[in-house]
């Protein structure tokens, strides 16, 4: 009976000190903590709202820097096709030379051949070379065998010089076709090249809305962390206030600890498990993503001197045999969609929508994937958290 009553007696003193304990915070800290609180809630909430603006000011640079490195693409394949057109002109040129001469030579015989018949006609009676060739021969059966000479030559001459004239006028034609041809080239290669120019433009105008909206969220977090500071202060002031009330109004003698049935052991702590981050290099494509590390950036890059994103997950599937298409846009059409939760290491991760993606990267697992992110920057890693794609694709 003495000892459930010291027990009840220790259960009273308890309750009184939680009591005091409680009215002691609230009369110390209660309006300087709500305050903060609502403060903090408030600033919360508008970087919420600027980081939603960053991100679409994200987008839109990654969208443009997409933009921009297809227009590179696209300006070295129009040089290099101008390139090939000089030089089937070059090659059709000569061409034409070497059937100018070939007509030359062939005049240079048909002249050859009337000088001689001329020398085996002898006297002239109609003028023309060959009549006198045929009518001053010795009998009827040498006129017939000059005559068959006569014609023969002639059929011959004829079909070799219509040749000459033909392939003459053919290689003209094609000459023509492969001019036109590169001055469309050239054509195109001066309005990519604007178009470039004026997408660099808009890209510079992002970037600084981009930096705009970031310098905004950084001063949040320092408000916010200064605002925490502050929150942890009145905590604790508002604690070792509560302790010195605690400890003047403290009236319960201390009852010692017996050993015996009637004593509960004190719980066994928890122990906590660390999961460690599954590795990143789990497959070929993202280990050879992962060794370019710190390469710079670079519009229409597609090797390890530079890349942009889709140059980047274009060079890595190569490494590892697998064939993609060049630009974001058509990778985002390989494999099967997969949504973001259910990626694995190796799937690929995109921005946009399947056949107009404007940024692509290569997830590595634990949340985070490598990318190539725009000019003036190194490929990195970056969580989802911070700047989260729109889908997956496994290939």
């Amino acid at each position: 009976m003495k000892k459930v009553s010291r027990l009840m007696f220790s259960a009273l003193a308890f309750l009184t000190i939680g009591s005091t304990m409680a009215v002691s915070i609230g009369a110390v800290s209660a309006d300087e903590v709500a305050d903060t609180k609502a403060s903090m809630t408030n600033l919360s909430a508008e970087n919420s709202a600027l980081l939603a603006k960053l991100s679409a000011a994200q987008d839109k640079v990654a969208s443009i820097d997409s933009q921009v490195s297809n227009k590179t693409v696209a300006i070295d394949d129009a040089q290099k096709n101008i390139a090939s057109t000089d030089k089937e002109i070059t090659e059709v040129a000569q061409k034409i030379v070497k059937v100018q001469a070939e007509v030359q030579s062939r005049k240079a015989v048909l002249k050859e051949q009337v000088i001689a018949l001329q020398k085996r006609a002898g006297d002239s009676v109609s003028g023309n070379v060959y009549v006198d060739f045929i009518v001053n021969s010795d009998s009827f059966s040498d006129m017939v065998s000059r005559a068959s000479v006569v014609g023969k030559l002639n059929q011959a001459n004829k079909e070799a010089m219509d040749a000459v004239a033909n392939s003459e006028s053919k290689l003209a034609t094609l000459k023509q076709e492969q001019v036109t041809k590169k001055a469309n080239l050239v054509n195109t290669k001066a309005q990519l090249e604007k178009d470039q120019a004026q997408l660099t433009s808009l890209k510079a105008d992002a970037e600084n809305e981009q930096a705009s909206f970031q310098q905004e969220v950084d001063g949040h977090k320092t408000q916010l962390a200064s605002l925490q500071s502050q929150l942890d202060a009145q905590t604790a002031a508002a604690v070792e206030a509560a302790k010195k009330e605690t400890e003047k109004a403290t009236i319960a003698p201390t009852v010692a600890p017996k050993t015996g049935s009637d004593n509960t052991p004190a719980p066994t702590p928890a122990k906590t498990t660390t999961v460690a981050p599954s590795g990143a290099n789990t497959g070929s494509l993202v280990g050879n993503a992962l060794q370019f590390i710190g390469t710079p950036y670079a519009w229409g890059g597609a090797q390890p001197g530079g890349f942009d994103c889709s140059g980047l997950v274009w060079y890595a599937a190569k490494m590892a045999g697998i064939s993609l298409p060049r630009t974001s846009q058509e990778q985002s059409t390989v494999g099967t969609k997969v949504s973001l939760s259910e990626l694995q290491p190796g799937d690929l991760v995109f921005w946009g929508g399947v056949g107009s993606a404007h940024h692509v990267g290569i997830y590595i697992g634990g949340g985070s994937y490598v990318h190539a992110p725009t000019e003036g920057q190194n490929v990195i890693t970056m969580s989802m958290q911070y700047y989260k794609p729109d889908f997956g694709r496994r290939l």
